[in-house]
């Protein structure tokens, strides 16, 4: 149990109403992916429509990780320089 979530009935029903949220959420963000990607491949070819998807989807998976890169450099080059 996630140690914010205080489940005094314990039956669990705050952690099953988490996880069908997070299911919903996860099931429409595929559905829309996958429709926005059909739509794409039909009006702009199946090369364009993977990159017009793959990137922002690339993009959100490594950018908060190169941020955090970026501002370890910056504060170490503040420290040495």
């Amino acid at each position: 149990m996630h140690p914010l979530i205080t489940n005094t009935h314990g039956d669990g029903t705050h952690e099953q109403a988490r996880d069908g949220e997070q299911t919903l959420a996860i099931t429409i963000g595929l559905l829309l992916l996958v429709g926005t990607t059909l739509l794409l491949s039909c009006w702009t070819g199946p090369v364009t429509a993977f990159v017009l998807i793959a990137v922002p989807v690339l993009g959100a998976y490594v950018l908060p990780s190169l941020v955090r890169v970026l501002a370890l450099r910056r504060a170490v080059r503040r420290l040495l320089g």
